[in-house]
């Protein structure tokens, strides 16, 4: 049997819409923490700021020198915004 695209679109938009609640939520639970950052270069929306991504794969934007693009950086989130977790790095 055929869905049709009327059915296909709600169902896909009400889907895309759990996906983002749920990850705007498992951002906001990372606000205050602390968390180890592969540092893969600079930002692609602000070069002046670096990005990494965590373990779990989560980007996270952060100011910092460019001497740590390959290196492991600690950070304190500050702010969860869709995708993308934005802080600034501390010594651990």
């Amino acid at each position: 049997d055929q869905i049709d695209e009327p059915t296909k679109e709600a169902r896909n938009q009400d889907l895309l819409r759990i996906v983002n609640e749920s990850t705007r939520r498992a951002g906001e639970r990372l606000v205050g923490h602390c968390v180890e950052v592969l540092c893969e270069g600079t930002s692609k929306t602000n070069p002046t700021r670096l990005m990494g991504r965590t373990r779990n794969n989560k980007i996270v934007v952060f100011e910092g020198n460019e001497n740590l693009i390959g290196e492991l950086a600690y950070v304190q989130v500050q702010q969860a915004n869709g995708f993308s977790l934005y802080g600034v790095p501390v010594q651990k």
